[in-house]
């Protein structure tokens, strides 16, 4: 049974998807000369090479896969999986006026009278659960979807992970991620090694951690659960892909529009359930009128329109 956790209320604004704005959670995957971002938020591309007898440009290292199973409890080590997921549209409901709070990530103006000129449509997309991959990275990759499609997109929803004390507070119980205890050894060299962090040698600093040259997305997040206030959607085009970090807090493939979406699913697995994967459940209060909803306006063709963050200004993806 998954665990589950207090929802507030809060309504969440769409985001445009870039590598910028999504560096905390993962990596985005396009071909630079395609993307969306301004040019003031573009990150430099990755290394190209010619390839193909020079019919092509590979760029390298686009997204990094990465396997921690060797800090799973179990100690069962996993292998490199691929699946594809057939992800039908999402069934949105309708806008209604709601007491609910803006998100800190909105900076826009929820005043219900605000329809973009009637030239727009808000639909709601409720978030009931929440998923991670904690010893793993996991890439969508999707499937036959033209980056100028205006009649299907999808979302990724995605939240910051709390420290596990904060999270024990939540559920009056441990974090659904179990991590391993270290044992203490008791040895001699042991107790020296406490009055100076390597006793045998010169160095005055214990040597750094096997994840500090890694980037922060990269970085194992913790046991803590999700951070519903900070909790982020954004909308991507065909032409992307994107990796989330191990352990990132995130909504199940939402697809919106017209018409199913195949991802192939690259991601390690080790067959142990609790370690390949966790959900916790979000259980709004039963007095509210909703939890965690996604504001998806969209202009009269069906494109999901950008409401928050970088390129926002109430303009068209």
């Amino acid at each position: 049974m998954p665990t589950s956790m207090p929802s507030p209320s809060i309504r969440i604004p769409v985001e445009l998807l870039t590598q910028s704005s999504f560096s905390q959670f993962g990596t985005v995957i396009e071909n630079p000369a395609h993307s969306n971002a301004p040019l003031s938020q573009r990150l430099p591309p990755p290394a190209a090479v010619s390839a193909n007898q020079g019919t092509a440009i590979k760029f390298i290292d686009v997204t990094h896969m990465l396997n921690i199973y060797s800090l799973a409890p179990s100690k069962k080590p996993a292998r490199a999986v691929m699946n594809m997921f057939v992800c039908a549209p999402r069934d949105l409901r309708p806008h209604e006026p709601s007491s609910s709070m803006p998100s800190s990530w909105g900076d826009i103006d929820l005043d219900d009278d605000d329809d973009d000129d009637g030239n727009s449509d808000r639909e709601l997309f409720d978030v009931p659960v929440l998923e991670r991959h904690p010893f793993t990275t996991q890439t969508f990759v999707p499937m036959g979807l033209s980056q100028s499609d205006r009649h299907t997109q999808y979302l990724v929803i995605v939240a910051p992970t709390l420290p596990a004390s904060a999270s024990r507070r939540h559920t009056d119980r441990p974090p659904p991620y179990p991590t391993p205890e270290i044992r203490k050894e008791r040895s001699i060299k042991d107790i020296f090694a406490r009055a100076r962090p390597s006793p045998f040698t010169n160095e005055a600093a214990p040597p750094p951690s096997q994840f500090s040259r890694l980037n922060p997305s990269q970085r194992p997040k913790g046991p803590g659960l999700p951070d519903l206030k900070n909790m982020r959607a954004f909308v991507a085009t065909g032409n992307q892909a994107v990796t989330y970090g191990a352990g990132t807090w995130h909504a199940p493939m939402a697809v919106i529009g017209d018409r199913p979406i195949d991802f192939v699913v690259v991601q390690f697995a080790n067959g142990v359930s609790i370690e390949d994967c966790q959900e916790i459940i979000l259980k709004p209060d039963p007095k509210a009128d909703e939890g965690m909803v996604v504001m998806v306006d969209s202009d009269s063709s069906g494109k999901v329109l950008v409401k928050a963050g970088v390129g926002s200004v109430k303009a068209k993806l």
